[in-house]
């Protein structure tokens, strides 16, 4: 699918992991009417997700030709990709050159031959050299196979949508491979670049099964096209990705032996003719529209990938796409880019097993034996959590399990101490249900801060596995969206506590989760929750909190679920406070509009879109001084109270009238 992109505005991300090669993204219209919509800032929305891979469409944008504008726009994408450190997959559509189906699809003699397909493998050796050394892969066309037209056989030159003869896309298949790595060019051998098929469209519209497979047979077929570039250049078919594209079960929960019906048509249709390519799928997705709900979206996306992930011959997906707009609701995100369910569930699956962060555990006879100490001034130090739906309190043996706040509960968690005297402090609920935590906490901090390491220290004087821990972390930069930070094990499934090891004598356990390169785990964190789960049975064997597969690793570890929850001693949160910002509006500049958004809502409750640029949760003067000491010139406003409302006013004129006459910011 192709369609218009809207520039939206940013909400802010926290920094999430890398992603897997199985979960890329449409990143929708790279420029639209001459407006470069792939920002840097919409750049950093994607890989915010964790993922790594974005599908680009190099499109004309109403042009007769590629000359200095078009390409000037796609020299800025790439690079504003590339600073996001996002892999390009190019997408030589019908939109990369100039003319329409008219033209295209004008065959009278068979052949499969016109000047179109010329002009395409000429772009194509253009967009290809001007950018080998940093896209990698390109697909070439979108959609072959998608008509609107039912009369579309009879008269292929009106058949709307992106339908191409078959023929035709033959010999534009070739042509392009041709005029890219054969005779004195090699742009693909000698820089390592590759070609994709173009994404054939699947479906059950109508509740009709089309697999795309009838038109690819009779791509295919054009056997003297393929004869011809084996003889030349040594291979038979000039793709090294099949693309493939499937909307099926729209408006209702899709099962995997339907995909399964679909991949097995590609694939035996491959094998009939000789094709071992993997599948490369481009594009695929639901809509949140009708009945399918928010919900409905994220549980065939998660029952798709599911699917994909356990699949060697597919290479890579793609989703469709990151924003509801004119074409349809099959974002990721709003119009207005509030996160859908299926951003989350996207975010989940680019996330790996504890990020791609330096997970280490040390095991030793008691506290004072291990490298790391109790922090009674972290971030969490003297906050108590909010005990979150779901979870199940405490042990009955903790002597907090009537009262959270007995000072062998939450707040015991941050106080430094560890133990108390009852040596059961922090005893987290047995037997909660396979994959549900036992203890679920949320921390809002006094401000934004960054996260550098995150301790979490265990402990058991009995014999038993709760000296290990399994600990899922979610951050948030607004208090409401929260993303996974990572999932982190303390030990591998399989590993057994015994007195002579893992820790020996009274056993304290500390995991700590850090980078190595010194950088954040997260930026500008607002609120922070835990997720803990029962780690061990009775005779101390460490198991991950699941039947069957781990949600979070994809892994299946042979053992039973555990049932025996830790005893958490202490959690400790490093880091630093993020520096204040005065931005309320977040438009990318301090300014009169952030002043007057503070003068609104000062006195009052409110977060950073209304003024509070310190982070305590109330608009009052000190907000005022941070965007005094940002904008650095409106020193002289004081604090507007009764009457000086009027004089504020007043003094803010004379800035604005200032500020105007300021050269600009280089």
């Amino acid at each position: 699918m192709t369609g218009l992109s809207i520039a939206l505005p940013l909400v802010a991300a926290a920094a999430i992991s890398r992603a897997d090669q199985f979960h890329g993204l449409n990143a929708g219209a790279p420029v639209w009417n001459g407006a470069i919509q792939l920002t840097p800032e919409k750049a950093a929305l994607f890989a915010a997700t964790g993922t790594k891979a974005i599908r680009v469409n190099f499109r004309l944008d109403g042009a007769a030709a590629w000359g200095a504008p078009q390409l000037n726009a796609y020299d800025q994408i790439i690079q504003n990709a590339a600073g996001a450190g996002l892999t390009v997959l190019g997408l030589l559509s019908n939109e990369s050159v100039a003319g329409g189906q008219t033209l295209w699809n004008d065959d009278p003699d068979g052949d499969g031959r016109n000047a179109y397909v010329a002009s395409f493998a000429d772009a194509a050796l253009l967009l290809v050299d001007r950018y080998k050394n940093d896209v990698k892969q390109w697909e070439v066309w979108n959609e072959p196979n998608a008509w609107t037209n039912p009369g579309y056989q009879s008269n292929p030159q009106q058949a709307g949508g992106t339908y191409i003869l078959p023929r035709v896309y033959a010999e534009l298949l070739s042509q392009t491979y041709r005029k890219l790595n054969v005779g004195p060019n090699s742009l693909l051998d000698d820089h390592g670049v590759k070609l994709a098929s173009g994404g054939l469209l699947a479906h059950d519209i109508g509740g009709s099964f089309s697999t795309a497979m009838d038109y690819m047979q009779q791509v295919y077929s054009r056997t003297g096209v393929w004869n011809s570039l084996q003889a030349d250049a040594g291979r038979r078919y000039p793709w090294d990705d099949f693309g493939y594209h499937f909307y099926i079960s729209q408006g209702s929960l899709f099962s995997q032996t339907q995909l399964n019906n679909y991949f097995t048509a590609v694939r035996n249709t491959q094998s009939t003719n000789g094709d071992p390519s993997p599948i490369l799928v481009t594009e695929f997705g639901w809509q949140t529209v009708g009945t399918n709900t928010e919900e409905l979206q994220r549980q065939n996306m998660a029952s798709a990938y599911d699917y994909l992930e356990s699949r060697d011959y597919v290479s890579g997906t793609y989703w469709y796409q990151w924003t509801d707009d004119a074409t349809g609701a099959w974002g990721l995100v709003h119009g207005d880019n509030a996160p859908k369910l299926a951003y989350h569930e996207f975010v989940r699956r680019n996330q790996p097993p504890g990020g791609n962060a330096d997970v280490t555990t040390e095991h030793a006879p008691n506290d004072q034996s291990l490298s790391l100490a109790f922090s009674s001034h972290d971030l969490l130090a003297g906050l108590v959590a909010e005990e979150l739906p779901g979870d199940l309190g405490w042990h009955s043996a903790n002597p907090a399990h009537a009262d959270s706040l007995n000072p062998h509960g939450l707040p015991a968690f941050t106080d430094g101490a560890g133990d108390l005297g009852s040596g059961v402090t922090g005893l987290l609920n047995d037997f909660p249900a396979s994959g549900a935590p036992a203890k679920r906490l949320q921390y809002d901090l006094t401000a934004l801060a960054n996260i550098d390491e995150i301790r979490i220290f265990t402990g058991n004087n009995g014999a038993d596995g709760r000296i290990f821990s399994t600990t899922a972390v979610w951050t948030s930069t607004d208090g409401a969206a929260f993303e996974l930070l990572g999932y982190y094990q303390s030990d591998p499934s399989g590993t057994i506590n015994v007195p002579a090891a893992p820790g020996g004598g009274n056993q304290s356990t500390v995991v700590r989760i850090a980078r190595s390169d010194a950088s954040p785990l997260a930026a500008a964190v607002r609120s922070i929750r835990f997720e803990f789960f029962a780690v061990a049975d009775l005779s101390g064997v460490m198991r991950d909190p699941f039947d069957g597969v781990n949600a979070f690793t994809g892994a299946d570890d042979g053992l039973p679920r555990a049932y025996v929850s830790p005893l958490v001693r202490e959690i400790d949160l490093l880091g630093t406070l993020a520096s204040p910002s005065a931005d309320f509006n977040a438009d990318g500049s301090v300014d009169g509009a952030d002043f007057l958004r503070w003068q609104q809502h000062y006195g009052a409750p409110g977060d950073m879109s209304t003024g509070d640029a310190d982070g305590d949760g109330l608009i009052t003067a000190a907000d005022l001084a941070v965007w005094t000491d940002r904008f650095g010139t409106a020193a002289a406003i004081s604090v507007p109270e009764g009457q000086s409302w009027i004089a504020a006013i007043a003094a803010w004129s004379t800035v604005l009238l200032t500020s105007r006459r300021a050269p600009p910011h280089r």
